[in-house]
């Protein structure tokens, strides 16, 4: 285990260094008539997903998964050797970046750190609830500094602008649909139904394939409708995808499961699809960089701090129902039924923000000056 969780915090290190700094390389090196080809991210993150999944199987079928780590060595060297001939002409612009900015925003860290103490029986709760404090604590202060400095790095009075901030948390809430399926999810599958992991491959498949179609192979049909529309329409698809999850989750099979990811993802691509257009549309360039460095930046903070607290409550629910004498496989069953739930109490939330969003409560014109 100590192994196998020292691979992981190397692989997350890497994750983290990449997913914020491939925008701004790619906007670099292409063209500028090419420039769409950065809204590419999410493409490539579904089709890794696919090949992941695939090449996992296939090693898993073949009886050694250290082949898939084979596999990505390889597959790393070769992509070091031929990245290290690209040549590119930066332009350098200063900003005041405080080291104590950077330490205070490890807050959310820490709040990660609290939500984890939850589903453990062993830590002391006076331990517990001093990681919140801290970690409330530093974010807090965190943005009053980057609020007080000139010239910060994410302007937050410039962002501060309802219609943009709407458009980052339902970006958030898609985007953690997808982490949760593909490891709530997996879990489900291979715990609950108690499916191969080959098979489990080949199920979740069909839910990227049409996230990434419903995101760029329907953009000439969606945009005759207007964008509040389709927010709504990828909202409720994303809302009666996890209900069913949620409603039925001790009763599905394989198929029925594939449907239900299907219809969740097909909500997910369309809302990926408008949040773009919903994020540019701020005052500068500046300021529209600002933004998509940020909604990329919240989307990893809200996946990761959802998928934390969805595991506290399988954890502790599954635990709760063993306990009390359920049997395993239904005590399993109920835990994920549980975070299911939840996650739908999540979408009904974002579901009731694209209520709100309607011509009549449309806040977007109110900007901090």
């Amino acid at each position: 285990m100590p192994i196998l969780l020292l691979g992981r915090i190397i692989q997350t290190t890497g994750c983290g260094i990449l997913l914020p700094m491939l925008p701004s390389l790619i906007a670099t090196i292409l063209p500028e008539k090419n420039v769409g080809l950065t809204k590419m991210g999410d493409v490539m993150l579904g089709v890794a997903l696919v090949l992941a999944l695939f090449l996992t199987g296939i090693s898993f079928l073949l009886g050694n998964w250290q082949l898939i780590n084979i596999f990505l060595i390889v597959l790393s060297l070769i992509i070091y050797h031929n990245a290290s001939s690209i040549k590119i002409d930066l332009e350098i612009s200063t900003y005041n970046i405080e080291r104590v900015n950077v330490v205070l925003s490890s807050g959310f860290m820490v709040l990660i750190g609290w939500i984890v103490t939850l589903g453990d029986q062993i830590t002391s709760s006076w331990f517990s609830w001093g990681l919140l404090v801290i970690g409330i604590g530093l974010i807090a202060t965190y943005l009053w500094r980057e609020l007080s400095v000139p010239n910060p790095l994410i302007d937050f009075k410039g962002l501060f602008n309802v219609r943009y901030l709407r458009a980052v948390l339902l970006q958030g809430i898609g985007d953690a649909s997808l982490v949760v399926l593909m490891i709530i999810g997996i879990l489900y599958l291979r715990q609950g139904l108690h499916y191969s992991v080959i098979i489990i491959g080949l199920a979740l498949m069909p839910s990227i394939v049409v996230m990434i179609l419903m995101h760029h192979a329907t953009k000439r049909w969606f945009n005759k409708f207007e964008s509040v529309n389709n927010v709504r329409m990828a909202m409720s698809l994303m809302m009666v995808g996890w209900g069913c999850l949620s409603l039925f989750s001790t009763y599905l099979n394989l198929i029925l499961f594939i449907v239900l990811t299907i219809i969740i993802e097909a909500g997910h691509g369309l809302l990926m699809q408008v949040g773009q257009e919903l994020s540019q549309n701020q005052k500068s360039a500046r300021l529209n960089n600002m933004a998509d460095i940020f909604m990329a930046q919240f989307k990893l903070m809200s996946s990761g701090m959802i998928l934390a607290i969805l595991s506290v409550v399988l954890q502790n629910v599954t635990n709760s129902h063993t306990s009390n004498g359920l049997p395993g496989k239904l005590s399993t069953l109920v835990g994920y039924r549980a975070t299911f739930s939840l996650f739908f109490v999540i979408t009904i939330l974002g579901w009731i923000i694209t209520m709100l969003a309607g011509r009549n409560l449309n806040l977007s014109k109110h900007i901090v000056k």
